[in-house]
């Protein structure tokens, strides 16, 4: 508490944007998500959800064994009546809706519905954003208004306010489904910009942290490489065509559109002065990939 009586309020985003940590290739690790609707406010944990514990601990299985993550999400459309599970598959970018109730949608079997070959899948785009506050205060504070802004746009996108998705102190944290496009620091300010990229098939690189799919690694190799060929098309697909780490040099030759590129990064583990979300008790560190060598090839 300082001289003036007040104390003083931690918000580990703010820190990190303080620090000017750049958010290129920090999107959370997934190959897809499972999306339950639910009416009541978030629980911390999804565990606590008000539904049957051994159906959480099914889908929470079954996102295990498919490298996803199990979210709760809710809008305006969300009631006491219905209840939407969602199976969003990022490597394919395509997505299923289920509609139940909540007393029956324990009954269902996602895997089911996964694996049979007459399943309907859709492609259309959504957003998800973190406003879980009660795993950081930061995703309340900065993800709610960004919730609400996009679900009264003129655009009238589909979205949903969720669990955590991964990265409290680089909210307000939106995803874009099905192709698992994990934007940071997002603002009300930035979501025009965000929702005209994605209408365009482009990316909005300032806010972009990466694509759900890849390591942190190629996530910051896809960037280096985007930044170079000045290249933002969602369809941005390149190959690694070698790959070698010598201690904290790693050696890269990546192909786009049939060019080579060779990248020269190095690996560095960086503390960090702040505490990396709003409820840890410590500092942590941070690793990020420094691009030291592009040449065209």
């Amino acid at each position: 508490m300082n001289n003036t009586g007040t104390r003083h309020v931690f918000f580990c985003s703010a820190a990190s944007r303080y620090f000017k940590e750049d958010i290129h290739g920090s999107a959370a690790n997934y190959n897809g998500f499972i999306l339950l609707e639910h009416s009541d406010p978030f629980p911390e944990k999804v565990t606590q959800a008000h539904f049957d514990p051994l159906f959480l601990a099914s889908l929470q299985e079954l996102a295990k064994q498919k490298k996803a993550k199990l979210l709760l999400i809710r809008n305006r459309k969300t009631g006491f009546k219905t209840c939407r599970l969602i199976y969003v598959d990022c490597i394919r970018n395509r997505y299923l809706t289920l509609h139940s109730t909540p007393a029956d949608v324990a009954a269902i079997r996602l895997e089911y519905y996964i694996d049979n070959p007459h399943a309907i899948w859709e492609t259309d785009p959504f957003y998800i954003v973190c406003t879980n506050g009660k795993k950081d205060k930061c995703c309340a504070k900065f993800g709610f208004p960004v919730f609400k802004f996009i679900e009264n746009h003129d655009k009238a996108v589909s979205v949903f306010e969720s669990t955590h998705v991964g990265g409290d102190r680089f909210a307000a944290n939106a995803v874009c489904l099905p192709m698992g496009i994990y934007y940071g620091r997002v603002m009300v300010e930035d979501v025009d910009a965000i929702l005209e990229a994605t209408e365009q098939g482009q990316i909005y690189y300032p806010n972009y942290r990466g694509i759900s799919t890849r390591s942190f690694l190629y996530q910051t190799v896809e960037c280096y490489l985007r930044e170079r060929l000045e290249h933002f098309s969602m369809n941005f697909d390149f190959t690694i065509e070698h790959h070698e780490e010598t201690g904290s040099v790693i050696e890269i030759t990546a192909v786009v559109a049939g060019r080579h590129y060779q990248l020269s990064l190095r690996k560095e583990v960086v503390p960090y002065p702040y505490y990396l979300t709003c409820k840890a008790q410590k500092p942590g560190n941070i690793t990020k990939y420094v691009l030291e060598h592009f040449v065209a090839t």
